[in-house]
């Protein structure tokens, strides 16, 4: 496909303030108004879309943009999307291409619902989810994964938000400093078992609770009784109860180690070529927060 045979499919809009061919890639990006049902429509910003084909892929991208002028020229500045509710900055993903460019046809066609959109119908589609709510759901899901997160951190003695999990991740640079873990101060009586003090805590307060939760409904659910006839009194001369103390505190430990170890992993790494790295659960999470990825509407 030949850039200007590309760049002429567009027809020009009256909102549309400029267009730019790019020079090393068949596309081309657009600097439009918004609309006069928009809450933009008088401030000094702008939509920003760009459209291409690299490597035979389709990519997009839609975009705020602040307007700076000067004394000579006016440049344009890219927002950071700060999750409004009234627009939504994003770009296309390249790994699960969502629109393919038919050459034969000279449309785009989206590959799910087998529609062909001209290239003006298609900017359209992009302006319309870029003036709606499209990450809703996905705040939603971000706010419960972010609690899963702190909530995992905090049993580990470690904050998630003080990790500085953006600046600490692989891409960083060789200079930069790794995270240190400091010791944890574990009581005398736990220190054989090298058990997080925030996890015993969460451990004992489910005790608490299951307690109280089994002695009001015991009539219920016979979990006395069937103690009582399996192992007999729930008290400290009771044998199976030491074990079971113990049982409880050898799990903690193994379980409290274990998600050290998935910090660490995640933090730091292993970059030996040689080693097979599973991929971690908490970089899963991690990047899921950071991804804005949606379907489109059309």
């Amino acid at each position: 496909m030949e850039k200007e045979a590309f760049v002429n499919l567009y027809i020009k809009q009256n909102r549309d303030c400029f267009i730019t061919p790019f020079d090393n890639e068949v596309g081309f990006s657009i600097i439009r108004k918004y609309p006069n049902t928009s809450i933009y429509k008088n401030k000094l910003v702008r939509i920003f879309i760009k459209v291409a084909i690299i490597e035979k892929r389709l990519f997009f991208s839609v975009n705020m943009v602040k307007v700076e002028n000067d004394e000579k020229k006016s440049e344009y500045i890219i927002q950071s999307d700060d999750g409004s509710k009234k627009y939504t900055n994003f770009l296309s993903d390249s790994t699960k291409p969502e629109f393919i460019f038919d050459e034969s046809s000279q449309k785009i066609k989206h590959v799910k619902k087998n529609k062909n959109f001209t290239l003006n119908q298609f900017i359209d589609v992009l302006e319309k989810n870029h003036l709606s709510d499209c990450l809703f759901w996905k705040r939603k899901a971000n706010l419960w994964v972010n609690i899963f997160m702190k909530i995992f951190f905090w049993l580990c003695d470690r904050k998630y938000d003080k990790e500085k999990i953006r600046f600490e991740r692989p891409n960083r640079r060789d200079n930069d400093p790794k995270p240190i873990q400091q010791e944890k101060n574990i009581e005398p009586f736990f220190k054989y078992f090298y058990i997080s003090k925030n996890f015993i805590f969460l451990l004992l307060l489910i005790t608490l609770f299951g307690a109280i939760f089994t002695n009001y409904f015991s009539c219920y659910f016979f979990i006395q009784d069937a103690w009582n006839n399996l192992f007999g009194e729930f008290t400290l001369s009771n044998p199976f109860v030491i074990l079971l103390f113990f049982l409880i505190l050898f799990t903690s430990e193994k379980i409290s180690i274990k998600f050290n170890k998935k910090i660490n992993d995640f933090l730091i790494p292993d970059q030996s070529v040689y080693s097979r790295q599973k991929e971690n659960f908490i970089k899963k999470l991690d990047d899921y927060l950071h991804m804005n990825k949606f379907d489109l509407k059309i």
